[in-house]
């Protein structure tokens, strides 16, 4: 070890080092500056202003492209708003009949006519049958009920207005039920009756495929009013059979145009296009006009080069080779695409504006900074002389006052380490070294108060630990764990239980006696709650309910003798859940009462594992004097039962996912005829690899039984 030096000493040497340091740096500094900080300025001016001008440029750009896109949406939004409108009525009549289906009592017969040429003019209720087959009588009955739509078809005209042409019912019966009033366009003639097979129109055959609201593809209207659209949807009877489908076709040239028509001074316009690539509407073209050019037609076109876009289904913007833009939004409950049109002045002039706007200001900065620059030199060199005598003149004086706190605070330290926990060290400033020494009198206190404590909290710990390694042993002792548990019996059965308790000590519990030497007793339990309550709550529930078993009687005479001895003295308000079963060996016939536990899995001879759901009854000991349910079952040689606690589907990984009962019976499936203890493995293996390494929070206690009849 070299010569000691204080630290003053040194704080007094890096001082001056720094100082002069700075000097001969800022010398040189200065100087090179002087030859090379003008040009090298200029020239960053000017690459800042350029960088300035396109970042500008880019963000303008990306804005005006982001607005015309938010006009897209709006106007696609509104198109669907109009259109949802459109399907609020055909969901108004679709409920309106089924619940004339559902009511049947409440109306009576309303007569439907063949198309009459008299009714012309008139809204009015018309037949048409599917084919010359239909009988009137045979469809008589639920022809006349649906007449009473009369008034919501009414209802719905007054509302919409002229929009709706028609409205018309498919019946499944074969009939179709028309409500406009051009009677005069289907009349067949006096006695005659008016024959339309509706079943294969596309309105009709697309509602009843989708079970819901379709909208068809735009059409020119048959009789001249216009292009059209049809919604249609499928109602059904009470006991959900098809009945058929309501439709109404709807004259869209105001809707279409109240789209399209865009308030722009800048040549933007908006278009609508289907899926197809036909645009059915735009500024350009007539009310009537049915020759709809296509954007597929040519993909050199402006609107051929980004039609894959426009028709992607997505919201966005393209840019053509002719800086052309088109921004697109799709239009829900239909196959068209709203399209706007943007000229590539509208955006380009307002970049180049800004353009050279930033340059004008660089150009005008750039001649100011070759200025400053040389006062900002001249002043520089001025402060850092300053700086330097003013550090000389101090760093004296400055070591001492670091230093002599330093000191006072070592000599208080070196007292404190000797042992005397109970000395302070004095706090000279309200600085650093002043948290410092606050910092050992905090330390001080607190090793005080923690030896004080460490004997507390170890005897407490030690206490918790006997107590769980009680509750844990009490858990343990009381399960059998012999296996095979009745040697003698093989033949007739095979069972294997196992409980794989969690790190806090739980009241799981599983149980198997003979009660008597054609009947066995099973049992599958969980106790509420943690620790050695719930462990002598187990070892009790457990003791009742196998004595009480012993004793003869069904499962639900067992637990509800258990419940009622469980409910006295519960202060601490625990309960089990419980399944428990007795099954005849020499039959394979069982009672099995399910108190508030997981279901059973059960699987037949050569078949799969699957849940056996049945209503529960309460926990034990959740109510004193309640009943408890019980089912019958039967079990044949070759069949399997397993049960299990919740700590099985429970079971969580790192993503706090439950391992569930669909991933329990897939691990009991994969090796069906496994015996009863691979069974369990099988389990124990597929819960592990789901959980992982998260930590375990409940005991996974599993019972497998196989049936293999009286030899």
């Amino acid at each position: 070890m070299g010569k000691r030096k204080s630290i003053s000493h040194r704080v007094k040497r890096i001082l001056l080092g720094l100082s002069l340091t700075a000097v001969i740096i800022t010398a040189v500094v200065a100087v090179i500056s002087m030859m090379l900080i003008r040009n090298r300025v200029v020239q960053d001016s000017k690459e800042l202003g350029d960088s300035a001008t396109d970042i500008a440029a880019s963000s303008l750009t990306a804005q005006m492209e982001q607005n015309r896109m938010n006009v897209a949406d709006s106007r696609a939004e509104y198109a669907g708003a109009q259109l949802n409108r459109i399907s609020g009525f055909i969901t108004s009549l679709k409920n309106n009949i089924e619940f004339i289906y559902a009511n049947p009592e409440r109306y009576g017969p309303v007569p439907v006519l063949p198309p009459d040429k008299k009714n012309a003019g008139k809204y009015v209720m018309m037949r048409d049958l599917q084919n010359e087959s239909i009988k009137i009588d045979d469809i008589k009955e639920e022809m006349e009920l649906l007449g009473n739509m009369d008034s919501s078809f009414s209802s719905i005209i007054d509302v919409a207005g002229g929009e709706i042409a028609t409205m018309y019912m498919g019946l499944e019966c074969g009939v179709m039920i028309s409500y406009d009033k051009y009677s005069q366009l289907a009349d067949p003639g006096p006695g005659k009756e008016s024959y339309f097979d509706f079943t294969e129109r596309p309105w009709y055959t697309s509602a009843k495929e989708s079970g819901d609201i379709v909208f068809s593809d735009t059409y020119m209207d048959d009789y001249g009013r216009g292009l059209t659209i049809s919604c249609s949807a499928p109602f059904y009877k009470p006991n959900g059979e098809f009945a058929g489908v309501i439709s109404m076709d709807i004259l869209i040239d105001d809707l279409l145009q109240s789209i399209i028509n865009l308030q722009s001074t800048d040549g933007s316009y908006v278009m609508l296009v289907e899926q197809d690539g036909d645009i059915i509407a735009s500024p350009f073209m007539e009310k009537d006009d049915e020759n709809f050019e296509n954007i597929l037609t040519d993909e050199s076109s402006e609107m051929g080069q980004v039609a894959d876009k426009i028709l992607s289904g997505v919201s966005g913007i393209a840019k053509t080779d002719q800086g052309v833009y088109y921004s697109y939004a799709e239009i829900g409950m239909t196959d068209w695409t709203l399209v706007i049109y943007i000229p590539a002045e509208s955006i380009g002039d307002p970049v180049n504006l800004i353009k050279e706007t930033i340059q004008s200001g660089t150009n005008a900065t750039l001649l100011s900074i070759n200025s400053t620059i040389r006062y900002t030199i001249v002043a520089l060199l001025l402060v850092i002389f300053f700086i330097i005598v003013g550090v000389l003149s101090v760093s004296g004086k400055f070591s001492d006052r670091i230093i002599r706190p330093l000191i006072a605070l070592r000599d208080d330290v070196m007292i404190i380490s000797g042992g005397d926990l109970t000395h302070q060290a004095k706090i000279i400033d309200n600085d650093e070294v002043g948290d410092l020494a606050a910092a050992f009198n905090d330390m001080s206190s607190s090793l005080t108060k923690y030896i004080d404590n460490l004997t507390k909290v170890t005897a407490e710990k030690e206490r918790i630990g006997a107590e769980l390694n009680v509750a844990t042993q009490i858990q343990a002792d009381m399960l059998p764990r012999t296996f095979p548990p009745f040697p003698e019996r093989t033949g007739e059965f095979d069972l294997y239980a196992s409980m794989d308790p969690a790190k806090e000590v739980g009241g799981d519990f599983y149980d198997f006696f003979l009660i008597d030497d054609d009947h066995i007793g099973l049992v599958m339990a969980d106790v509420s709650g943690k620790g050695v309550p719930a462990a002598l709550f187990m070892v009790i529930a457990k003791t009742l309910i196998k004595n009480r078993a012993l004793l003869g009687g069904t499962p639900s005479e067992v637990l509800e003798y258990a419940n009622d001895q469980l409910c006295e003295g519960n202060e601490a308000e625990l309960f089990v859940t419980v399944w428990m079963a007795i099954i005849e060996i020499s039959t394979g016939k069982g009672v099995a009462a399910n108190a508030g536990h997981e279901h059973p899995v059960i699987r037949r001879k050569d078949g799969a594992f699957e849940l056996s759901i049945y209503r529960h009854s309460p926990a034990v000991a959740t109510m004193e004097g309640i009943p408890f349910k019980q089912h019958e079952f039967e079990l044949h040689p070759g069949d399997s039962l397993f049960v299990y606690t919740d700590g099985v589907p429970e079971a969580t990984d790192a993503n706090n996912e439950l391992y569930g009962t669909d991933r329990l019976l897939e691990a009991l499936n994969s090796e069906p005829d496994a015996d009863v203890k691979r069974r369990l493995e099988i389990v124990k293996a597929s819960v592990d690899g789901f959980v992982g390494d998260a930590p375990q929070f409940d005991d996974l206690t599993m019972l497998a039984f196989d049936y293999y009849g009286k030899k």
